[in-house]
């Protein structure tokens, strides 16, 4: 079986819950407002696809952790739970900092363990800290529960490019006042960020006429047997490394490939057509590499 590599942060996971707590009460007001990747139906979809690629044993153990917490029973469901309800809760204010990472530039998987420990942790260090929760058979069902939960948010955080965006534009936070297309309909504007976690998924369901439901089982049924093997491999780093370059190649520029997007620019058309097949493929990533992770976690017992 394909062993996706969680192992970042696996001292830092051994910690009692609360400890982070200490270290991260602040992190909250640090965060971008809008760093919600994918929004909900990109979570949505990325939890929808990971379902249908568990296999029946662990589907089922994911149904029964999710049973008691009604509204997320599914992964689908349970996918939003760390945008619509966590951050509402003040004893998971630490939480926000696992989110994302912003990368200037290539980090060994060293360099970026030591960044998010300095930072009391970062989307690579949480996704390794909610999967030993959830492989713990001495937490409690509701603590595994909301292990899953928000596992499974963060797998797909770490695939929106801008999540391992830029620290000075605060993952495309900063560039603001854009216009693109449907998105952002009579006088509203937006910024990058928020083009990236919703703007694709939204003018896609719009223009097509289907919901997110419709939009997974096409995406994952698009994928090859042999793009299924090649996700498959590598670990967070490289996920995380992949959405970095993203970034830097197709997310920061316009549809020429050379011109940074700035504040007050419009996305037209051709930028969306250039990026929507990027935007699709990480969802099908997340959706793939979150079923690998569970079935790592949840298969051993």
């Amino acid at each position: 079986m394909l062993r996706p590599n969680l192992d970042v942060g696996r001292r830092r996971a051994a910690r009692p819950k609360r400890r982070w707590l200490a270290f991260g009460l602040c992190l909250a007001a640090l965060t971008p407002s809008t760093a919600h990747a994918w929004w909900d139906d990109g979570h949505r979809i990325v939890g929808e696809i990971a379902e249908r690629n568990l296999s029946e044993d662990t589907r089922a153990k994911v149904r029964e952790l999710l049973a008691d917490t009604p509204e997320y029973t599914t992964l689908a469901t349970a996918s939003t739970w760390a945008d619509q309800v966590a951050r509402q809760v003040p004893e998971l204010a630490f939480v926000a900092s696992s989110h994302y990472v912003n990368l200037g530039a290539r980090l060994s998987p060293r360099e970026l363990h030591q960044l998010c420990l300095e930072r009391s942790g970062c989307v690579a260090t949480g996704m390794a800290y909610y999967a030993e929760i959830l492989r713990s058979q001495r937490a409690s069902k509701a603590e595994r529960a909301e292990a899953l939960r928000l596992l499974a948010h963060f797998v797909g955080d770490a695939h929106q490019p801008l999540h391992a965006g830029h620290a000075e534009d605060r993952g495309g936070n900063d560039i603001n006042e854009l216009r693109m297309l449907e998105f952002t309909p009579a006088k509203e504007r937006t910024n990058l960020h928020a083009v990236w976690d919703g703007g694709f998924v939204a003018i896609h369901l719009g223009r097509e006429g289907i919901d997110w439901q419709t939009y997974a089982q096409r995406l994952d049924e698009r994928v090859t047997p042999e793009a299924r093997a090649r996700w498959g491999r590598g670990s967070v780093y490289d996920w995380l490394e992949e959405s970095r370059l993203i970034g830097a190649a197709e997310g920061y520029l316009h549809a020429d490939g050379i011109t940074p997007i700035r504040s007050g620019d419009t996305l037209g058309e051709d930028w969306y057509q250039r990026n929507l097949p990027v935007a699709e493929q990480r969802l099908q990533q997340a959706g793939l590499r979150l079923a690998l992770v569970l079935e790592e976690v949840l298969g051993e017992g």
